[in-house]
């Protein structure tokens, strides 16, 4: 009888265990990836980018706060230029998968662009908007991959490699 209860209770305590999610407070993650297109040209962006889990929102979901920088040149009159962009953002992700390999989520924020100088265009700075939807798959622990998609910093879309601690 004791056998049975302690087998039943590794089963239930590894249920909850699999079905807490990717991502959830107090955990901290990491991107560092590839974006485009943009604007300004079809050459990819470098973006970086790193999040905390702060707010749960009931068994649901959990609120970030972190923020991207990104890194890009563009072209304008067939004449390049650098742009950098940094910024704040944060985004809600969902719990409801019970997954402990993927996480999607949705998120919103703002930033600073920086666009350089070229021979067709002033330097200057500008706010941009930051509403997205991403997801990612995690295959080797604390290692996986990150897909974005909307307008984020200086592309529409960013892909690459994801790390948690």
């Amino acid at each position: 009888m004791k056998k049975m209860i302690l087998v039943a209770l590794v089963g239930f305590l590894s249920i909850g265990l699999s079905a807490q999610g990717v991502f959830n407070k107090g955990v901290l993650m990491f991107n560092a990836g590839v974006g485009g297109p943009s604007n300004f040209g079809a050459i990819p962006s470098v973006n970086f980018s790193g999040e905390v889990g702060v707010i749960p929102t009931g068994t649901i979901g959990v609120v970030s706060f972190g923020g991207l920088a990104e890194f890009h040149i563009g072209t304008f009159g067939g004449d390049p230029f650098p742009r950098f962009y940094i910024g704040p953002r944060a985004a809600w992700h969902f719990l409801g998968l019970n997954t402990n390999v993927f996480d999607v989520y949705a998120g919103a924020g703002f930033g600073i662009g920086f666009n350089g100088k070229n021979d067709f265009r002033n330097a200057n700075t500008t706010v941009y908007p930051d509403a997205f939807v991403g997801g990612r798959w995690m295959f080797g622990g604390a290692m996986g991959l990150f897909a974005e998609l909307g307008s984020t910093g200086l592309s529409f879309a960013k892909f690459g490699i994801t790390f948690g601690l």
